[in-house]
């Protein structure tokens, strides 16, 4: 059981989800900025989703490499590392005159995010006991909503207000702010350093370490699946406007980020698997409703619920993945949490391709239809293995 003071546990919470947040407003900040920018510079169509690709790509190489870090070396010194890294891409960004300054731009910046997100989580982990870790990396999360649902808005705002380097120049100055709280709240952190550990392959013979990362994979593919194609929909049905869509799409990230704290702590109490069982089975039901309504108010509405359906899915995921590790016996949270970064950057490439090539195929209501029902095979391939696990566990 974990026995670190109250303060140290909210600092460390604070610290983590502001480094969270960060990440994923600068991530989402380049969104109204950067493909215009990068035609400007002579970048094709699809020389920009090379780009933008590229961070999910670096994402899945690197955080299987920091997470073996982490656990040899601390978490301290990753999380300095991971600030100075997203603090580089972002002046980067500022700076770039050519369209393969902003690839290593944003290839930095995907190397900044996996050192954060994995250092950062294993913090957790290390400071919350089993009971309040849902709890914890809940609230954690919300970080990430908040991220994405304010980074377009600061981007395309300060983008307006002083061209192209201002916003760079601004999240810049955030960066160093967020780098003197990891240096001060983090100081008295005790250094988690781990002798003795499982390595990757380890951790992946593990059966209920794969059912989770499938899980996870979902998860991360379902609001990408919206991402190229909802769009056009909005567009096409209700002569939507870049600001309308804008809005519609921040809908189901407020959603996710109001209900992942709630979701953290029930999942705590009626176990996580269950409750991913649960979140599957509300995305099946509420993807495919995503590309239903024919009014704007319908259209919220079913935004909501995936929104919700989305945090139902992940959130009991991160707490789901550290009681495993420590149920181990080895407390490896930085491997385990860089195996749930992969597995989420796989998703998040998954999730537009798949999008794109069904939706070209059978149009968007049975792609959406589609992406739902592998949703719920999936749930129904793992309830049995869900069950067993718990039957052993109650008999034991």
């Amino acid at each position: 059981m974990n026995t670190y003071s109250n303060s140290k546990q909210k600092a460390a919470l604070l610290v983590v989800g502001l480094a969270i947040f960060l990440d994923m407003m600068i991530y989402g900040m380049i969104v109204p900025i950067l493909p215009k920018y990068a035609s400007s510079l002579g970048a094709s169509q699809t020389d920009i989703g090379l780009l933008f690709g590229s961070y999910a790509a670096v994402l899945f190489i690197a955080t299987p490499i920091f997470g073996f870090l982490s656990d040899r070396i601390g978490r301290r010194g990753p999380m300095l590392w991971g600030l100075i890294g997203l603090a580089a891409a972002t002046l980067l960004f500022a700076f770039a005159e050519s369209f393969w300054m902003l690839i290593a731009a944003r290839s930095l910046q995907g190397l900044a995010a996996a050192v954060t997100w994995t250092s950062g989580l294993a913090i957790l982990a290390d400071l919350y006991s089993s009971e309040e870790r849902g709890k914890a990396m809940g609230l954690a999360l919300s970080g990430q909503a908040a991220g994405i649902l304010l980074g377009p808005t600061i981007g395309g705002w300060l983008y307006e207000l002083g061209g192209y380097q201002l916003p760079f120049l601004f999240a810049a100055g955030l960066a160093l702010v967020d780098g003197l709280l990891r240096i001060f709240l983090l100081r008295d952190l005790p250094e988690n350093k781990t002798s003795s550990f499982l390595s990757p392959f380890g951790l992946l013979r593990n059966r209920s370490l794969l059912l989770i990362t499938g899980v996870v994979i979902i998860g991360a593919a379902v609001p990408s699946v919206l991402e190229p194609t909802l769009p056009i929909h909005l567009q096409q049905e209700f002569g939507a406007k870049p600001g309308m869509i804008g809005m519609l799409f921040a809908i189901p990230t407020l959603a996710y980020g109001l209900a992942t704290p709630v979701i953290g702590k029930l999942s705590s109490k009626i176990g996580y698997k269950r409750a991913m069982l649960v979140g599957l089975v509300a995305v099946a039901i509420s993807l495919p409703l995503a590309a239903l309504p024919n009014s704007m108010w319908m259209q919220a509405a079913s935004l909501v619920l995936l929104g919700v359906s989305m945090g139902m899915v992940l959130a009991p995921c991160l707490p789901a993945l550290a009681e495993l590790s420590e149920n181990s016996g080895l407390s490896s949270y930085g491997i385990t949490f860089a195996i749930y970064n992969t597995a989420y950057s796989i998703g998040m490439m998954l999730g537009p391709v798949s999008s794109g090539f069904l939706t070209e195929a059978i149009g968007l209501k049975y792609s959406y239809l589609a992406v739902g029902c592998v949703a719920l095979l999936y749930m129904l391939l793992i309830l049995p293995a869900i069950r067993r696990v718990d039957t052993v566990r109650y008999k034991g």
